[in-house]
C-alpha cells in the first residue's frame, strides 16, 4: 500500500514503491529455455515454467508492498520483439548491442506501415497471473525510443515512423485497459542515453501526445542510461503523469532549480550493479530529492530493468524498495 509523509509547507506527500522493467529469469527458465531450443521439451514445458516464475515475482511484489504489480516480461527476448507479432509492418532484425551493456536485441526492421493487429496479447501480457485486485502496470517501450533503434525502410522520416508507432501503442493501451491494467510506463531510454536534439524531443512530444493521450490513471515516460538534467524543461511538458529518472545517470544538482510539477519515478536502486544499497541510504536519499525537487509524489523503483542481475541479487533489491518506502512513512 501506498504511504505518505509530510512534504514541504505542510503538504502531504504520496510514496509508493514499483518495478520499472523485465525481471531476471530464473536458471530453471533459462534451462528450459536452451532444452526447448534444442528440440528436447515443447515450448508448453517453457511457458509453465515461465507461469511459475511470474508467480513467485508477484507474491515478492506481494510480501514487499509494492504498489503495481507487473509479470516481469519473463518471455520477453527484448523491449521490441513482441511487438513484431502484435504490430504489423515490423520483422526482427540482426542482434545489436543494447546501449553500453553487454546484452542485445534484434532490431526492429519496419518494412510497410505499422500498425496494431490486436490479437496475441496475451502471450505477451501475462494478467491472468496476476491478482484480479492488483493494480496491474504494462511496460512498452517508448515511441520515440522504438522508432529511434528501428531499421526503418518504409517511411519519410523518423517522425513519420514515430508516429504510427505511438498510434498502434495508443491501440495497445486501449486493449490492456479492457483487461485491468490502470499503469502505463514508456521506455525512453533513447531520450537520455544517446543525447537527443531539439527536434528529437519535439518528436517525441508529439508520439506521446497520441500514445498517452487517453491514459487517465497513470502514465510514465521512464528515462535511463543517461542525463536528463539537460532536458527535463522539456520533459516535463510532456502530456503525461510521472517522469521516471535514473539517478545514477542524472545529476540531482541538475534538476533542482526546476519546478518539478509532476510525479517522479525515483530511479534510486541500480539495476546494473550486483552491489547491494541499503534502506537507510536509500531513504536518506530520496529525503533529498523530496526536499530539493518537491514532486507532486513519488514511485521508488530500479533506474532500469533488473534482468542484468543475477535472480537472487534482483530479488533482494526488491525487497531494498519495499524496506525503504516503510523507512520513509513510519
Amino acid at each position: 500500500m501506498a504511504g505518505a509523509i509530510q512534504g514541504i509547507c505542510g503538504v502531504v506527500l504520496v510514496i509508493e514503491a514499483e518495478l520499472t522493467g523485465v525481471f531476471p529469469r530464473s536458471e530453471k527458465l533459462v534451462e528450459a529455455t536452451r532444452a526447448a531450443a534444442r528440440g528436447k521439451i515443447s515450448a508448453s514445458e517453457v511457458d509453465a515454467r515461465s507461469a511459475e516464475d511470474t508467480k513467485s515475482l508477484v507474491e515478492l511484489q506481494r510480501a514487499t508492498s509494492l504498489d503495481a504489480c507487473v509479470d516481469g516480461q519473463l518471455n520477453w527476448q527484448d523491449l521490441f520483439r513482441p511487438f513484431s507479432k502484435l504490430f504489423s509492418g515490423i520483422q526482427p532484425g540482426a542482434l545489436t548491442r543494447w546501449f553500453d551493456n553487454n546484452t542485445f536485441y534484434r532490431k526492429p526492421v519496419v518494412v510497410e506501415k505499422v500498425t496494431f493487429r490486436g490479437s496475441g496479447m496475451d502471450e505477451f501480457f501475462r494478467y491472468r497471473l496476476l491478482p484480479s485486485k492488483a493494480r496491474k502496470k504494462a511496460i512498452l517501450p517508448g515511441p520515440f525510443t522504438f522508432a529511434a533503434l528501428a531499421e526503418n525502410s518504409a517511411y519519410p522520416s523518423l517522425a513519420d515512423l514515430a508516429d504510427d508507432l505511438a498510434h498502434a501503442l495508443r491501440e495497445t493501451v486501449a486493449s490492456l485497459k479492457k483487461v485491468g491494467y490502470t499503469h502505463f510506463q514508456f521506455n525512453e531510454p533513447a531520450l537520455t542515453a544517446n543525447g537527443a536534439t531539439k527536434r528529437h524531443l519535439e518528436v517525441a512530444k508529439h508520439a506521446f501526445e497520441v500514445c498517452a493521450k487517453d491514459v487517465v490513471e497513470q502514465s510514465t515516460l521512464h528515462s535511463y542510461f543517461g542525463d536528463a538534467g539537460p532536458m527535463i524543461d522539456e520533459l516535463l511538458d510532456y502530456p503525461v503523469t510521472c517522469i521516471g529518472l535514473d539517478f545514477y545517470a542524472t545529476s540531482l544538482n541538475s534538476l533542482a532549480q526546476h519546478d518539478f510539477n509532476k510525479e517522479l519515478g525515483c530511479g534510486c536502486v541500480d539495476g546494473r550493479n550486483s552491489l547491494l544499497e541499503t534502506a537507510t541510504d536509500l531513504s536518506k536519499f530520496v529525503a533529498e530529492v523530496r526536499e530539493r525537487l518537491d514532486p507532486k509524489s513519488m514511485r521508488l523503483c530500479p533506474n532500469c530493468d533488473l534482468d542484468f542481475l543475477p535472480e537472487t541479487v534482483a530479488e533482494k533489491k526488491v525487497s531494498l524498495l519495499g524496506e525503504t518506502k516503510r523507512k520513509l512513512v513510519t
